[in-house]
């Protein structure tokens, strides 16, 4: 990517550019069958042949080699996914509608306030006001205004405990943004371990399908999105603010970012263009935006939620979708703590444990997931020529894209990102009653803390091409 490493962003800089609208072709899903494959034949599936023990190759539905896709609810012919998407490009039918998604939403999600012209906290109040639980009271919703966006975004944060400046941490959710995000349950706050974890963590929510990028238009569906300037110019300030009453977060200095699905694309794309961000994790991301495999990820997406992607970073192939591919350029990434994860797209007991017999849930879980597989890969052997890269990848040898595979890799994903970041330290409050009680006792004490990653490169997992 030709004079990208020399205009690298500092943390003011935004995407800017203007937006060339098209329409989006849409192809049945059956055109998976029929490009490339011999007729259909229905699978019967023995559940008890997918148990973790069975020999599989990387990216199979139930053990077959390869995406199996006959119609909108059965399995049939085996079908590479990098062979469909390359077959349905020299069809011209590349723009294929994705199982199972969403329809659109009743209204927009959100629309633009001319009364909002400043960035600024609403409101603070409690996550969980009648929890009994002490940890909760340090678990806030703040409602804040957006300028470059006019509206206003519902934001979630996860105070370390009390008395140490921590690392921040974004943690940003998959293509629903939900609200209450991801990491309020089990994903994260949930974990006691988490929990209590030396780090803030801050969760916006509010941006469906949005890649959590700048857009260059407003769309008529997700509305307004500058959520790249928002988490890198309009939010830090105020989380070192506070507001009224409540104190500002006691923060070390120090930044990461950790994403899950569509979020985990963005968490390495803000590390690699942001000097503010130290370390990244990506959960069964998509780190590519050029090749075919990541085109159509973004397109998904946004299609998902009934979003237009050219309002997002215009015509395919312009300097928008160069400047979000960090296969292509992970230089970015140089010095820093990288973790990714991704599994095969196999499906595993626990998926057949929760999903049951819904095979719309489980195809669409094999091929995001299967895709995700394909791309940390390639990121992986991108970063082989950056040096000084802390990378650590882990691979699953089943699992699709959902919650069964997410979950799991919230730890070992927060534990290698403040691997990269300065450990925390006792907070100013905390070393002044520190201090007063040397002073009393006729004893000196220091504190002092230490940065760096205690992890080295290389990939575990069992899963192998």
């Amino acid at each position: 990517m030709t004079g990208r490493a020399e205009t690298r962003r500092s943390t003011s800089a935004r995407l800017r550019g203007r937006s060339v609208r098209a329409g989006v072709a849409g192809a049945s899903a059956l055109a998976l069958v029929v490009i490339g494959a011999g007729p259909a034949v229905a699978q019967s599936v023995d559940p008890a042949s997918v148990g973790s023990s069975s020999p599989v190759a990387p990216g199979s539905l139930y053990g077959a080699p390869s995406l199996s896709l006959a119609a909108a609810t059965q399995l049939g012919a085996p079908i590479p996914l990098t062979a469909v998407l390359g077959s349905l490009e020299a069809a011209g039918s590349s723009d294929f509608p994705r199982p199972g998604s969403s329809g659109a939403p009743s209204e927009p999600v959100a629309e633009r306030d001319q009364s909002i012209t400043s960035t600024e906290v609403r409101s603070v109040e409690p996550l969980r006001p009648g929890s009994s639980d002490p940890a909760d009271q340090r678990a806030e919703v703040w409602t804040v205004t957006s300028q470059s966006m006019e509206r206003t975004v519902r934001v979630e944060v996860y105070r370390a405990p009390e008395g140490m400046d921590s690392p921040n941490v974004y943690f940003l959710d998959g293509v629903g943004s939900e609200i209450p995000s991801g990491w309020s349950g089990g994903m994260g706050w949930g974990d006691p371990a988490l929990r209590e974890r030396d780090v803030n963590v801050i969760a916006p929510t509010g941006a469906p399908a949005s890649m959590w990028s700048d857009w260059q238009e407003d769309d008529d569906v997700l509305g307004p999105n500058n959520w790249e300037t928002f988490l890198t110019e309009e939010l830090p300030p105020l989380l070192e603010k506070g507001h009224e009453e409540t104190p500002a977060l006691a923060h070390n200095g120090d930044w990461g970012a950790l994403g899950v699905s569509m979020g985990a694309a963005s968490a390495l794309h803000l590390a690699n263009t942001y000097d503010m961000f130290d370390a990244a994790g990506g959960v069964s991301g998509a780190y590519s935006t050029l090749d075919e495999l990541g085109y159509q990820y973004a397109r998904l997406t946004v299609d998902a939620r009934h979003g237009d992607v050219t309002n997002m970073w215009g015509e395919r192939g312009s300097q928008a979708w160069q400047d979000h591919d960090t296969v292509a350029d992970p230089s970015g990434l140089q010095g820093k703590s990288v973790f990714v994860s991704a599994a095969t797209g196999r499906v595993g007991s626990a998926e057949l444990g929760q999903f049951g017999s819904n095979e719309m849930i489980l195809l669409d879980g094999h091929i995001l997931e299967k895709g995700s597989y394909e791309s940390t890969r390639a990121l992986e052997s991108a970063l082989q020529t950056v040096p000084d890269v802390d990378l650590h990848a882990e691979y699953l040898d089943s699992g699709i894209h959902n919650w069964p595979v997410f979950v799991p890799q919230m730890a070992p994903a927060m534990d290698h990102i403040l691997s990269g970041l300065a450990q925390a330290t006792p907070s100013a409050t905390a070393a002044g009653l520190l201090g007063a009680d040397a002073v009393g006792s006729g004893d000196s004490s220091g504190s002092s803390a230490s940065s760096g990653s205690g992890g080295s490169a290389g990939s575990s997992g069992s899963a192998t091409n």
